[in-house]
């Protein structure tokens, strides 16, 4: 059994440990830093569902962090456990690696739910490069016409927005009575549905599949809970992901739905960090503890541990829920708290034709919003919900089409207008 032994120690190497390494660097000049990956190469997971659909080449990218000599990435190797007193992760190559401080980013796995048949050739998970080049082998192997997708989350919805960019007939099957729950608010899924039905996907909420239907082996079709039989080529089971941390029930961290951390991203053990789908932090908003799996928090997450890991106190504020998506050519935005749960809440609303504006307030500051059709201000919105910005004053013009930086006072556009020369 083969032995290393690394001042820094990075378990995963997506883009939370990528920042954290870059992070590292900045810091510790001189520092060593040694990352683990089950993954072949370097990629971005949310371009995978691009990359499907024809709108990126491909989602592979490199950077000057692994190609700098002071970082090292052992490609297609898998943590299997973590003793965490005694700074020791195995792999499953045999190999011991003894660290001072390490950083867990094993990111999320998804959720593949007890269906007879989910084994079928044609059936697959989407959220990894390897998922992608899989289907991309089906596809070129085997005439498809039909696609079923089994979830309306976000990783269902991107799935969904890739295979009708490529042609394909879309159906999309969802248990709970509407789509995107977490994500928008009731208004909101049901201009997602109206998106969805004008783009040609047929959508069925309130069911489920119960087997998957093979001819020769390879999938034909599904069977759903009400009896209906729906023809399909290739389906994708999509009902969400959990963070990788089975690895880790025996290795004296604290876990709860994913790694418990702190505001420096540190796990229960001092010295050792977790950051992007496995970490579980705080929400920006109410305080809650949960774990919010997108890509900007995992930068965010992954620039705190490495600083902290290189012994500069950096603190992180908390997760901010942000997504996007667009189905046929309608694009749809939230952030934050969409779902109020009391009435200490205020909601501004308006719909108008093809567009909707939601907006949630507490004590005068904005803290979520969903955008529907024109999505143009979200990252203007998201500054708001960030710097806590209070909008008294300015709450009546949320709801017009035409607010933006130029409604907002003129110390805080300094602000935002970051060194640029720009008259405010």
């Amino acid at each position: 059994m083969s032995e290393r032994r690394v001042k820094y120690l990075l378990v995963g190497f997506s883009v939370a440990s990528w920042w954290a390494a870059r992070s590292i660097q900045e810091e510790d000049a001189e520092g060593q830093v040694l990352a683990v990956s089950e993954d072949e190469e370097l990629y971005s997971r949310p371009l995978i569902t691009y990359a499907l659909g024809g709108r990126v080449p491909g989602p592979a990218y490199w950077g000057d962090v692994v190609c700098n000599p002071r970082v090292t990435v052992l490609w297609g190797r898998k943590a299997v456990a973590l003793e965490a007193e005694e700074r020791v992760v195995h792999l499953d190559s045999g190999e011991r690696i003894v660290f001072d401080r390490a950083l867990i980013a094993t990111g999320s796995v998804p959720i593949v739910p007890s269906v007879e048949g989910k084994e079928l050739e044609g059936v697959f998970t989407f959220t990894k490069g390897k998922d992608l080049l899989q289907v991309e082998r089906f596809l070129a192997r085997y005439p498809v016409e039909e696609v079923l997708i089994l979830g309306g989350g976000f990783i269902g919805l991107k799935t969904c927005e890739a295979f009708l960019d490529r042609g394909f007939r879309v159906t999309l099957v969802e248990l709970a009575p509407r789509l995107l729950p977490a994500m928008l608010d009731t208004t909101g899924s049901k201009y997602l549905e109206r998106a969805l039905r004008q783009a040609g996907v047929r959508v069925i909420t309130e069911n489920t599949v119960t087997s998957f239907v093979d001819r020769r082996g390879r999938l034909f079709g599904a069977r759903l809970q009400d009896g209906e039989f729906l023809r399909a080529d290739l389906a994708v089971l999509a009902i969400g992901v959990r963070p990788n941390i089975e690895w880790l029930s025996d290795s004296g961290l604290s876990l709860g739905r994913g790694i418990m951390v702190d505001e420096h991203q540190e796990t229960s053990v001092q010295g050792i960090f977790a950051a992007g789908d496995v970490a579980e932090t705080k929400h920006y908003i109410t305080g809650e503890r949960m774990v919010v799996a997108i890509w900007p928090e995992a930068v965010r997450q992954g620039k705190v541990a490495g600083k902290n890991m290189a012994g500069r106190k950096v603190q992180y504020p908390g997760s901010l829920p942000l997504n996007v998506v667009e189905i046929g050519n309608v694009p749809l935005a939230s952030c934050g708290v969409v779902n109020p749960p009391d009435d200490t809440f205020e909601v501004l609303s308006r719909s108008e034709g093809d567009r909707y504006r939601k907006f949630v307030l507490l004590d005068g500051r904005l803290v979520g919003f969903v955008l529907v059709g024109d999505i143009e201000k979200a990252g203007l919105f998201v500054h708001l919900i960030r710097e806590r910005l209070s909008l008294h004053s300015l709450k009546d013009r949320l709801l017009d089409e035409r607010f933006g930086l130029i409604a907002l006072p003129a110390e805080y556009r300094k602000h935002l207008i970051q060194g640029a020369e720009v008259e405010v």
